[in-house]
């Protein structure tokens, strides 16, 4: 189904401004799709283009998904009068969240990543029916490998 596949590395895609559509747990890979696409950096070899651009549907695999060392968390600016009073965070279990997205409550697009030893640290906000980016999260994903999947890229959407 998919033309290209590529180990997830910093150098190669970026997830940032990348609304994830759905998330499927299946033999122990945590996929997320994305409809819009990811973005593949001008130094990939799959990147023909002097620039960042943006692939057609894509898709990341996490090989090996450990539910159980992989965090969640929300975190919710508090207002009063139009000043901010505090920060909180609450962890949510990972299988509420893909049921929120799933269902279409919320976009999660990814901010910020940053990869470590098995394990992948990603920041950004939650869009839900009320407002865009009402929430932002922290997740940490824990798994073996990361895999990407697209079948274009598209030179008309450069960074």
């Amino acid at each position: 189904m998919w033309k290209n596949s590529v180990g997830y590395t910093d150098e190669t895609i970026s997830l940032h401004d990348c609304v994830a559509n759905s998330v499927e747990i299946s033999d122990g890979v945590l996929s997320l799709s994305f409809d819009d696409g990811f973005w593949v950096l001008p130094d990939s070899k799959y990147n023909s283009c002097d620039a960042t651009v943006r692939t057609d549907k894509s898709k990341i695999e996490f090989v090996d998904f450990d539910e159980d060392m992989s965090e969640f968390y929300l975190f919710k600016r508090h207002y009063l009068f139009g000043k901010r009073l505090c920060t909180t965070r609450k962890e949510v279990k990972l299988k509420e969240v893909f049921e929120k997205i799933n269902n279409g409550e919320w976009k999660i697009e990814f901010n910020e990543q940053y990869e470590g030893f098995h394990r992948v640290l990603f920041f950004g906000g939650i869009t839900t029916k009320k407002k865009i980016w009402e929430l932002e999260f922290q997740m940490v994903i824990d798994c073996e490998k990361i895999e990407c999947y697209w079948n274009n890229i598209r030179p008309d959407r450069k960074w």
